[in-house]
């Protein structure tokens, strides 16, 4: 295996020139040395020692990508990654952080975990969560003392640095929508509402849009679980035992939503003939499904670019107040409604 003192010879330069064009430190070196150096490392196969790098730089060229699982005897949260918005997110993390030349490490965070010795642990040298709620903002998090993005997280501060999607906005185009096609009687599914989340924020737009046409809502009308396909199944076959009490539904992610037509189709109800479904998170499985999902589009490709690029900014300084980022949506109109 090749090293940093084989790979200075064989290009005739010091090791501190090929260290820069290793930390891709570019403008203290030429190009032509650049590009000399790169294809002898190529020709080498010379991969560098991080742990060895971590101890002598202090950076592990780590980052931590923290989702909390915290929702109570929720019994499909070992099937998380079942629900395709998180490898489409995942992927476009890792994407970004390898331009960089960061690594990702990735981890569910259950109730009993501190976050901070894991960041201590490994050294990581920056963290990106993904649907904290608020009630763990305090818990979970405290003392974490890197650069830390929250995606898909509301609490009540100016702290704290965040990317979110106009969650509300969604919720209410999505219920509008389902009036504007002559549906009263319009559900809503979603996970927990009780604390301040992704869940909480589309519920509060299907309610400001019920409002909004001074359509009464009723207790019986909201649906409060698990963000699952199998949940959804279960809801769509209650429903379908409980004809004409719905025309129409709104449910807060895609996943669930295709959970939801599977239960109502194998008890004979025709979407949307008989009701309308709409989801959220615009993702592909939705264009696979009969029918077609109509949702609420979010980018999550570029959600992903965005945590990642600000937390590059956190890294390097370059960013040193808050950043409150928000998302926008799109009406996406397929078959299912």
């Amino acid at each position: 295996m090749s090293s940093i003192v084989e790979i200075a010879r064989l290009a005739n330069v010091s090791k501190m020139t090929v260290s820069n064009v290793i930390n891709k430190k570019y403008s203290k070196v030429s190009k032509e040395t650049i590009d000399k150096i790169e294809r002898i490392i190529a020709e080498t196969n010379y991969t560098p020692n991080l742990f060895a790098r971590s101890l002598k730089s202090n950076t592990s060229k780590i980052v931590l990508l923290a989702i909390p699982q915290t929702i109570e005897n929720d019994p499909y949260k070992n099937k998380a990654f079942n629900n395709p918005f998180y490898g489409e997110l995942i992927n476009s993390i890792e994407y970004n952080l390898r331009k960089f030349g960061y690594y990702l490490m990735f981890r569910f965070i259950n109730e009993n975990e501190i976050l901070s010795n894991l960041v201590i642990n490994w050294n990581i040298d920056g963290v990106i969560v993904l649907g904290a709620i608020e009630k763990e903002m305090d818990v979970m998090f405290k003392e974490v003392n890197v650069p830390t993005v929250f995606l898909d997280t509301y609490a009540d501060t100016t702290k704290n640095d965040m990317i979110i999607t106009d969650d509300e906005k969604g919720g209410y185009l999505a219920t509008d929508y389902l009036y504007q096609t002559g549906r009263r009687k319009i559900g809503v599914v979603v996970s927990s509402i009780k604390s301040v989340g992704v869940a909480s924020k589309r519920y509060d737009g299907y309610r400001q849009a019920l409002a909004s046409h001074q359509i009464e809502f009723q207790e019986s009308w909201l649906f409060e679980g698990f963000p699952s396909f199998e949940f959804g199944d279960q809801i769509g076959k209650y429903i379908s035992s409980n004809r004409n009490q719905f025309d129409a539904l709104f449910v807060y992610s895609d996943i669930l939503a295709l959970g939801v037509i599977k239960g109502l189709k194998s008890y004979g109800l025709r979407v949307p003939e008989d009701i309308a479904v709409i989801g959220f998170d615009g993702l592909y499985i939705g264009e696979l499904s009969e029918p077609k999902l109509t949702t609420i589009k979010q980018d999550i490709t570029v959600k992903g670019e965005m945590g990642v690029n600000l937390l590059m900014r956190k890294l390097s300084g370059e960013s040193t107040t808050v950043e409150q980022l928000k998302l926008p949506v799109e009406l996406l109109i397929k078959e299912s409604t």
